[in-house]
Protein backbone atom coordinates (compact mmCIF):
# COMPACT_ATOMS: atom_id res chain seq x y z
CA UNK A 1 0.00 0.00 0.00
CA UNK A 2 1.31 3.44 -0.93
CA UNK A 3 2.06 5.61 2.08
CA UNK A 4 -0.31 8.33 0.85
CA UNK A 5 -3.18 5.96 0.00
CA UNK A 6 -4.70 5.70 3.48
CA UNK A 7 -8.43 5.88 2.99
CA UNK A 8 -9.45 5.32 6.57
CA UNK A 9 -8.05 5.10 10.07
CA UNK A 10 -8.18 1.31 9.70
CA UNK A 11 -5.96 1.43 6.59
CA UNK A 12 -3.52 3.69 8.39
CA UNK A 13 -3.27 1.42 11.45
CA UNK A 14 -2.95 -1.67 9.26
CA UNK A 15 -0.14 0.01 7.31
CA UNK A 16 1.70 1.07 10.48
CA UNK A 17 1.14 -1.93 12.75
CA UNK A 18 -0.44 -4.77 10.80
CA UNK A 19 -3.76 -6.37 11.58
CA UNK A 20 -5.18 -8.50 14.33
CA UNK A 21 -7.09 -8.00 17.52
CA UNK A 22 -6.66 -4.86 19.58
CA UNK A 23 -4.20 -6.47 22.03
CA UNK A 24 -1.91 -7.57 19.18
CA UNK A 25 -2.07 -4.10 17.66
CA UNK A 26 -1.19 -2.43 20.99
CA UNK A 27 1.66 -4.89 21.58
CA UNK A 28 2.89 -4.25 18.04
CA UNK A 29 2.74 -0.50 18.70
CA UNK A 30 5.07 -0.80 21.71
CA UNK A 31 7.42 -3.32 20.13
CA UNK A 32 7.76 -1.52 16.80
CA UNK A 33 8.09 1.90 18.43
CA UNK A 34 10.83 0.94 20.83
CA UNK A 35 12.68 -1.10 18.19
CA UNK A 36 12.60 1.90 15.83
CA UNK A 37 15.90 3.00 14.32
CA UNK A 38 15.23 6.73 14.81
CA UNK A 39 13.07 9.17 16.73
CA UNK A 40 11.07 9.85 13.57
CA UNK A 41 10.38 6.14 13.09
CA UNK A 42 9.44 5.85 16.77
CA UNK A 43 6.60 8.32 16.17
CA UNK A 44 5.48 6.51 13.02
CA UNK A 45 4.56 3.53 15.19
CA UNK A 46 3.55 5.21 18.44
CA UNK A 47 -0.20 5.64 18.97
CA UNK A 48 -1.51 5.43 15.40
CA UNK A 49 -4.97 6.58 16.49
CA UNK A 50 -3.77 10.06 17.50
CA UNK A 51 -1.07 9.94 14.83
CA UNK A 52 -3.66 9.55 12.08
CA UNK A 53 -5.65 12.58 13.14
CA UNK A 54 -2.58 14.71 13.83
CA UNK A 55 -1.10 13.79 10.45
CA UNK A 56 -4.17 14.33 8.31
CA UNK A 57 -5.94 17.13 10.18
CA UNK A 58 -3.03 19.22 11.46
CA UNK A 59 0.35 18.39 9.90
CA UNK A 60 -0.67 17.88 6.25
CA UNK A 61 -2.97 20.94 6.05
CA UNK A 62 0.04 23.06 7.09
CA UNK A 63 2.24 21.58 4.32
CA UNK A 64 2.03 24.50 1.90
CA UNK A 65 1.91 27.12 4.63
CA UNK A 66 4.97 26.56 6.82
CA UNK A 67 8.29 24.67 6.51
CA UNK A 68 8.52 21.10 7.80
CA UNK A 69 10.50 21.84 11.00
CA UNK A 70 7.82 24.27 12.13
CA UNK A 71 5.04 21.83 11.18
CA UNK A 72 6.71 19.18 13.32
CA UNK A 73 7.09 21.55 16.28
CA UNK A 74 3.51 22.83 15.97
CA UNK A 75 2.09 19.30 15.68
CA UNK A 76 4.06 17.99 18.65
CA UNK A 77 3.30 21.03 20.81
CA UNK A 78 -0.43 20.92 20.07
CA UNK A 79 -0.43 17.18 20.76
CA UNK A 80 1.34 17.80 24.06
CA UNK A 81 -1.20 20.40 25.09
CA UNK A 82 -4.51 18.94 23.91
CA UNK A 83 -3.82 15.21 24.15
CA UNK A 84 -1.60 15.13 27.23
CA UNK A 85 -1.95 18.22 29.41
CA UNK A 86 -5.61 18.99 28.85
CA UNK A 87 -6.83 15.37 28.89
CA UNK A 88 -4.50 13.76 31.44
CA UNK A 89 -2.02 15.93 33.32
CA UNK A 90 -4.24 18.84 34.37
CA UNK A 91 -7.24 16.73 35.45
CA UNK A 92 -4.86 14.55 37.51
CA UNK A 93 -3.32 17.66 39.14
CA UNK A 94 -6.76 19.17 39.71
CA UNK A 95 -7.94 16.05 41.54
CA UNK A 96 -4.95 16.22 43.88
CA UNK A 97 -4.35 19.96 44.38
CA UNK A 98 -7.44 21.65 42.93
CA UNK A 99 -5.37 23.70 40.51
CA UNK A 100 -3.71 23.23 37.15
CA UNK A 101 0.02 22.84 36.93
CA UNK A 102 2.95 23.43 34.62
CA UNK A 103 2.09 22.28 31.06
CA UNK A 104 4.38 19.26 31.29
CA UNK A 105 3.11 17.55 28.12
CA UNK A 106 3.30 20.68 26.01
CA UNK A 107 6.90 21.46 26.93
CA UNK A 108 7.96 17.81 26.83
CA UNK A 109 6.53 17.34 23.33
CA UNK A 110 8.15 20.57 22.22
CA UNK A 111 11.54 19.20 23.33
CA UNK A 112 10.81 15.82 21.70
CA UNK A 113 10.12 17.61 18.40
CA UNK A 114 13.35 19.62 18.63
CA UNK A 115 15.37 16.53 19.57
CA UNK A 116 13.83 14.54 16.70
CA UNK A 117 14.60 17.30 14.19
CA UNK A 118 18.20 17.62 15.42
CA UNK A 119 18.75 13.85 15.28
CA UNK A 120 17.38 13.83 11.71
CA UNK A 121 19.58 16.76 10.73
CA UNK A 122 22.75 15.05 11.98
CA UNK A 123 21.66 11.69 10.51
CA UNK A 124 21.48 9.83 13.81
CA UNK A 125 19.90 6.39 13.65
CA UNK A 126 20.52 2.96 15.13
CA UNK A 127 19.76 0.96 11.99
CA UNK A 128 22.98 -1.07 12.24
CA UNK A 129 22.69 -1.68 15.97
CA UNK A 130 21.09 -4.46 17.98
CA UNK A 131 17.51 -4.38 19.23
CA UNK A 132 18.76 -3.67 22.76
CA UNK A 133 20.64 -0.58 21.60
CA UNK A 134 17.59 0.62 19.67
CA UNK A 135 15.34 0.22 22.71
CA UNK A 136 17.91 1.98 24.91
CA UNK A 137 18.23 4.78 22.35
CA UNK A 138 14.47 5.37 22.23
CA UNK A 139 14.14 5.22 26.01
CA UNK A 140 17.01 7.70 26.23
CA UNK A 141 15.28 10.00 23.75
CA UNK A 142 12.15 10.06 25.91
CA UNK A 143 14.11 10.34 29.17
CA UNK A 144 16.45 13.12 28.05
CA UNK A 145 13.59 15.24 26.73
CA UNK A 146 11.60 14.64 29.93
CA UNK A 147 14.65 15.62 32.00
CA UNK A 148 14.98 18.86 29.99
CA UNK A 149 11.30 19.57 30.59
CA UNK A 150 11.63 19.03 34.34
CA UNK A 151 14.78 21.16 34.38
CA UNK A 152 12.84 24.03 32.76
CA UNK A 153 9.99 23.60 35.22
CA UNK A 154 12.34 23.52 38.22
CA UNK A 155 14.39 26.45 36.91
CA UNK A 156 11.31 28.63 36.76
CA UNK A 157 9.88 27.15 39.97
CA UNK A 158 6.80 25.97 38.06
CA UNK A 159 6.22 22.58 39.69
CA UNK A 160 4.93 23.92 43.01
Amino acid sequence: MEQNSYRTLGHYIHFRLGSGNILNIIRSMFIKAFKAKSAKEFWNYWNPLFGYYLLFYLYKPLTNKIPRPFRVIVTFTISGFFLHDLLFWWPFCWLITYKTRFPLGTVWFFFMAIFMLISEKIGFNTEKHSTGIRVLSNLSYLSITLALTLLVAISFNLLN
